[in-house]
């Protein structure tokens, strides 16, 4: 079946309502009501939907077929990021590179999936009362979600000659490294991930539980970003919504969906803003506190010989050495960019120094 619905979308994309599609007030029900539609949304959507619930799933990004990606990381941040790929804090010195579209961060992450190490687990059974959270009882579900994405080690044609150099230096200096795990099918190695990926190698939540899900009956909405979650007596009753057209960004459509279950997966950016507005879930005092995240900079070297880091997996390897907490609470990943990305992140100066970065490149 899976494959039946994957030939179908391509020929026809997903049964998705966009805001050409919609206009005044509409009012839906359902059983179920998913806000986002990334990794967390699109997985609880396809197994109530698989269990015979009614989903309706809320996006507050547009739909943009596989088929218009570019390998164009411009045109991603443009099409396929929250604020154009410049989300950040107050002060400005972090950058929250996150996904604004059907499929949420899936489509233009670089595809790495780490199960949460047990020393995580460890920390959220002592310090937050999530006893049930062990990496026993995770196993089941980490197994099922890997087998469901393609999720393997990367095979050693997917290791290109930026990981090659990394794990030379880690051999000679006798430091632990290992093969990145990617949620990738038959990955055409081009490098281009964070813009999306064309031929759909990617197992993003747009071509696998998305589609699952509507095959269950689930349905769809994009460009629908929820401003309030309805409750009475304490419980979630539904959510209200705006439709803005992404081109003119001019509102729509009303929308209201009345739901028994309410799951906010916005990420941890928007579903705390959402619950703020909604004047939910803040009796603690602790909505929006306590934010995680993994903060990273990159590490550039010139060598004497070519390293075209662009070419192969845009992630290849990573050196768990000093990940525990107690060696130093890191991680090192080996990956790549085109020139012109590197730029963006880096500090190539301006004029000659500039023209002398991108020939070194």
């Amino acid at each position: 079946m899976t494959t039946l619905i994957s030939q179908r979308i391509a020929l026809h994309g997903l049964p998705c309502k966009q805001a050409q599609d919609l206009s005044g007030n509409i009012t839906l029900s359902a059983d179920v009501v998913v806000v986002g539609s990334g990794a967390g949304g699109a997985v609880v959507a396809y197994e109530l939907a698989a269990a015979g619930r009614k989903v309706v799933i809320l996006e507050a990004g547009p739909y943009v077929p596989s088929e218009k990606f570019r390998e164009d990381l411009a045109f991603g941040f443009e099409q396929l990021y929250q604020d154009q790929g410049g989300q950040v804090n107050n002060s400005g010195d972090l950058n929250v590179l996150q996904g604004a579209c059907v499929g949420g961060s899936t489509v233009v992450n670089g595809t790495v999936c780490f199960r949460t190490p047990d020393f995580i687990l460890a920390d959220w059974q002592r310090d937050h009362g999530l006893t049930n959270l062990t990496p026993e009882a995770l196993a089941p579900y980490f197994e099922k979600a890997e087998r469901n994405l393609t999720i393997h080690d990367n095979a050693e044609h997917e290791i290109n000659a930026n990981s090659r150099t990394v794990i030379r230096g880690c051999e000679k200096l006798g430091v632990s490294w290992k093969p990145l795990k990617r949620n990738v099918k038959d990955c055409g190695l081009t490098g281009f991930c964070l813009s999306g990926c064309p031929t759909d190698r990617k197992q993003s939540m747009l071509v696998t539980y998305l589609p699952w899900a509507l095959s269950h009956g689930a349905e769809l909405y994009a460009d629908t970003r929820v401003t309030k979650v309805l409750a009475e007596g304490g419980e979630a009753r539904g959510v209200l919504a705006e439709v803005i057209d992404p081109k003119t960004r001019q509102k729509k459509a009303d929308l209201r969906v009345d739901a028994k279950v309410v799951v906010m997966a916005a990420g941890a950016v928007q579903t705390p803003l959402v619950l703020a507005d909604s004047g939910l879930c803040n009796g603690s005092g602790q909505l929006g506190r306590n934010f995680a995240c993994h903060p990273s900079t990159g590490v550039l070297a010139k060598f004497p010989h070519e390293v075209r880091m662009w070419q192969g997996a845009l992630l290849g390897v990573h050196i768990d050495e000093w990940l525990h907490p107690d060696k130093g609470g890191f991680l090192l990943e080996v990956g790549g960019a085109g020139p012109a990305e590197i730029s963006m992140f880096a500090d190539p100066g301006l004029g000659d120094e500039y023209d002398r970065f991108m020939k070194d490149a």
